[in-house]
């Protein structure tokens, strides 16, 4: 994808790393939908299910694929509903290759 071009502009394409915690009616079907939104979106981070109501994620790339990642999280599955959640910045540099789930 040429991020330097288009929609995104040149804003879009900046780098960015976020740690976002969801709460809410989530469990795995939550977690799930997150990865597989994450690896779409070709982002680079983890998630971990702290409890069933409760899921945090790192998430790394360029900020309006990221800003597109919160959004989708935000909305979910059908089978969960995050209620609430916060962001927070993080620096930069997860040491992921890719999007993966912590134990």
């Amino acid at each position: 994808m040429d991020y330097l071009t288009g929609d995104l502009g040149t804003g879009g394409a900046r780098l960015c790393a976020i740690e976002l915690r969801f709460h809410g009616r989530l469990g795995e079907p939550f977690v799930a939908f997150a990865m597989r939104r994450a690896q779409r979106l070709s982002l680079r981070g983890w998630i971990e299910a702290d409890e069933p109501d409760s899921v945090t994620v790192a998430a790394e790339g360029p900020e309006a694929l990221v800003d597109a990642f919160e959004i989708a999280c935000s909305l979910g599955p059908i089978e969960a509903s995050a209620e609430s959640w916060t962001r927070s910045e993080r620096r930069g540099g997860l040491n992921a290759l890719s999007f993966e789930r912590r134990a």
